[in-house]
């Protein structure tokens, strides 16, 4: 099911751009133009498109080289609580730590399992993370399926990255009791928002949250649909990954993956 936004001043309108560009008339070969007639058959062209295929298919191939770094965790087959490589932590902790669990699911995008807090009973300012150990990225390509249960305080949850330390990174959630998302930073242990966009998910569902960050520039995608752009220079570095929740509540994640852009 597509994503409902009620007002979206922070939105990403690059395609909207696009079409608006389009819309005055985009130049189009003319299928009957006779001055071009007996030339787009010449073998110099074909050449020049050759060249120009071979050219593009080394773009392409160059691009899905630099995507082989990729990772991908789906929390199937795990033996322990926690899956292999992740720790626990807390930002502004309260001294009443969530807990982060493998559990199953028969609706998991990618069953049987699933990972995400099972328990917790965390104040307002107290952030739920789950972090990943061998990762050190800065432009990153990050997505997982979201699913809210339950929090009174707080519901919902998503990525973060570029993440120094449990007290900076930044992160990109979705919140079902608010109705909408947003891009944060933590900087010091302190969060600041970065943008905001109003939008309505079913939260009986799973959703996919997507960030493309680059240099200072980031894009968060909900479904598949652009929603949000924010640019902050503060954390350029290279960090690792992670998921968060806040406070109360209890979010089940699954298929977590990185890649550069």
């Amino acid at each position: 099911m597509r994503l409902r936004l009620r007002s979206s001043t922070s939105c990403w309108a690059g395609p909207l751009l696009v079409a608006a560009a389009c819309a005055g008339g985009c130049d189009k070969p003319a299928a009957n133009d006779k001055s071009a007639a007996g030339k787009s058959e010449t073998k110099p062209d074909a050449k020049s498109d050759a060249k120009s295929d071979a050219k593009s298919d080394a773009k392409s191939d160059a691009k899905t080289k630099s995507a082989t770094g990729a990772r991908t965790w789906t929390f199937d087959g795990e033996d322990g609580p926690l899956p292999k490589g992740f720790a626990t932590a807390e930002t502004a902790s309260a001294g009443t730590p969530a807990t982060w669990a493998i559990a199953d699911a028969k609706d998991a995008p990618s069953p049987p399992s699933v990972f995400g807090v099972v328990e917790t009973n965390n104040p307002k300012t107290a952030f739920n993370l789950a972090i990943v150990d061998g990762v050190s990225m800065a432009d990153v390509d990050i997505s997982v399926m979201v699913k809210a249960g339950t929090g009174v305080l707080d519901q919902g949850g998503g990525p973060i990255w570029r993440i120094k330390d449990a007290d900076n990174y930044y992160i990109a959630r979705w919140n079902p009791l608010e109705n909408n998302a947003r891009f944060y930073i933590v900087q010091g242990g302190v969060r600041s928002a970065l943008a905001k966009v109003e939008l309505e998910l079913p939260t009986d569902e799973w959703h996919s949250l997507r960030v493309v960050h680059e240099g200072t520039h980031m894009q968060l995608f909900i479904d598949d649909e652009p929603v949000l752009a924010a640019d902050d220079e503060v954390h350029q570095e290279a960090g690792t990954i992670g998921l968060w929740t806040k406070a109360d509540a209890a979010t089940m994640f699954d298929d977590l993956s990185v890649a550069n852009p």
